[in-house]
């Protein structure tokens, strides 16, 4: 039997109009946790980099957690933009390398760069932070910030140069510590902790909340979902704001039965305390080789590092 055209039509009902604020907050919550959910799931929980065939990939986990720390700490030291610019030239060549498409890569570490940075590296540029050269005068006369008073406002050639440098230093860092995270897989990378002398509890720690991040905020997303289900007339803003405190104090009780049930499954199971994974680690001669060249890489910036005036 076939049902008539009218039953197929969709129908547009518009929401009155003292409830369609009130209606898009919600769809703004909703599409909210939609998108961090899959945004955690993109980019913290998908491990397709780590699976490729590529060079850092194909490198002993140990060995490129210690010879990526390393370069990470030789950047720290550098003082010059150029220096900087060239390792930050030789992470997108690594990124290359191990097959990560490169505007995934930059998008990823110039994403909150931004934002984080901005706020101290913007204020640098200015005169009143950094005195020197002029670059662009904004102010000519005298000024009150409050009970200070200054002669001009400019942004300094000094200032810009710092600024550059700090913002290149953090990208050029961000930027190694993307590549260790894509390459590897997370079992593996917290395995390889343990030759940083971590404590096993903390790495245990961590990779609990690693797992259960994506678990907790599925909980949020359907305890959401099934009150939208079960709302037919919205409530105040006490009353939703009493419903939003009620469940932050159930998914914290409920985050606590979890959290008890898996440690006592994991008992049962014969947990002693110690991270174990089903891969084992084996240093080959690339390994080898790719320790003397990262060795030869950092001893080489920091004694160019020195030598330029």
């Amino acid at each position: 039997m076939e049902l008539p055209g009218w039953l197929k039509e969709r129908e547009q009902a518009n929401p009155p109009f003292y409830l369609s604020g009130r209606r898009k907050r919600n769809n703004f919550l909703g599409k909210t946790l939609n998108r961090v959910s899959e945004l955690l799931e993109d980019s913290v929980f998908s491990e397709k980099y780590a699976k490729k065939q590529g060079l850092l990939q194909s490198l002993d986990t140990r060995v490129k957690l210690v010879s990526l720390l390393a370069l990470l700490i030789t950047v720290t030291f550098l003082e010059h933009i150029s220096i900087i610019f060239v390792v930050y030239l030789f992470t997108l060549l690594l990124a290359y390398l191990s097959k990560i498409k490169l505007t995934f890569f930059i998008k990823r570490v110039w994403l909150f760069i931004p934002i984080f940075t901005g706020v101290i590296a913007i204020p640098a540029i200015f005169n009143l932070i950094t005195p020197g050269e002029p670059v662009f005068a904004i102010i000519n006369h005298g000024f009150y910030i409050g009970p200070w008073a200054f002669h001009s406002l400019s942004i300094t050639r000094p200032g810009i140069l710092g600024s550059t440098l700090f913002v290149l230093r953090v990208a050029t860092t961000v930027s190694l510590a993307v590549l260790l995270v894509l390459t590897t897989k997370w079992a593996e990378l917290l395995k390889s902790l343990q030759v940083l002398k971590i404590p096993n509890i903390f790495i245990l720690i961590v990779g609990m909340t690693y797992i259960y991040i994506f678990l907790l905020i599925r909980m949020v997303q359907d305890m959401h979902i099934a009150r939208k289900s079960r709302t037919i007339r919205m409530m105040n803003t006490g009353k939703e704001q009493g419903w939003v405190a009620s469940r932050i104090g159930y998914l914290f009780m409920k985050s606590l039965k979890i959290s008890e049930d898996v440690y006592s499954a994991m008992l049962s199971r014969g947990y002693t305390g110690e991270v174990k994974t089903l891969n084992f680690f084996k240093i080959s001669r690339k390994d080898y080789l790719w320790v003397s060249l990262s060795a030869l890489l950092c001893l080489t910036l920091l004694v160019s590092n020195y030598m330029i005036i």
